[in-house]
């Protein structure tokens, strides 16, 4: 059974998919406001984030060459 058929079945307007589908811009300024925001974030602690995942990278391979 497709999706159409299981709308159908329970009584939803058959139009449904299609308006929950609509995106239009008034919806994605704020998202992508959001993701530029995150963006932004990323950059101006990029280098420190890096620096961090190394050293707990080092950490890790270290015990387990010493056991």
């Amino acid at each position: 059974m497709d999706l159409y058929g299981m709308l159908h079945d329970t009584g939803f307007h058959p139009m449904l998919p299609f308006l929950l589908l609509y995106i239009g811009p008034e919806t994605m300024l704020p998202l992508a406001s959001a993701l530029a925001a995150i963006g932004g974030v990323l950059l101006i602690f990029w280098q420190r984030l890096v620096g961090l995942i190394r050293k707990l990278w080092r950490v890790i391979v270290r015990k387990q060459v010493d056991v």
